[in-house]
């Protein structure tokens, strides 16, 4: 199962039209993510988690692609796309739990305690850390201990 719509992360990537998809569907997603993404989609991700803080943006953008990627190729790799998709559904995931994209930012930008007082977003640039965010937003939302 999806954790969050897909026009969410769509909306937090850039929107249909710069990613480019077909359907409203994961799978359109999923295809749009095969034949690569523009790279746009790596700054657009970034300034949706961090629009005011530009270290932190810069990191979450390291996290998608190096800068020599982004400055060199107008397209994402299908693993780049996957790794701005996935930091594109913890933002959305978080937005969705917490009520509004500023109470978002400030919990995915700070570090905190039971990520080992790391920062939720760079928690989640690996599959298996996603998914521990991914469940703590889920205990979030529902009301439910953490």
């Amino acid at each position: 199962m999806y954790p969050a719509s897909v026009a969410s992360v769509v909306e937090v990537m850039g929107g249909r039209h710069v990613v480019g998809l077909a359907g409203d569907g994961l799978s359109d997603l999923e295809q749009a993510i095969e034949h690569g993404l523009p790279t746009v989609v790596a700054r657009n991700v970034a300034a949706s988690i961090s629009p005011s803080d530009s270290v932190v943006r810069k990191r979450v953008m390291d996290m998608i692609a190096s800068p020599a990627t982004l400055k060199r190729r107008k397209t994402l790799s299908p693993e780049a796309g996957e790794r701005a998709e996935r930091l594109a559904r913890i933002t959305a995931l978080a937005q969705q739990a917490l009520g509004n994209t500023e109470d978002a930012q400030n919990w995915l930008t700070q570090p905190h305690m039971l990520f080992g007082h790391r920062r939720p977003i760079e928690v989640a640039a690996t599959d298996l850390g996603a998914r521990h965010v991914e469940q703590m937003l889920h205990d979030i939302e529902y009301s439910l201990p953490v």
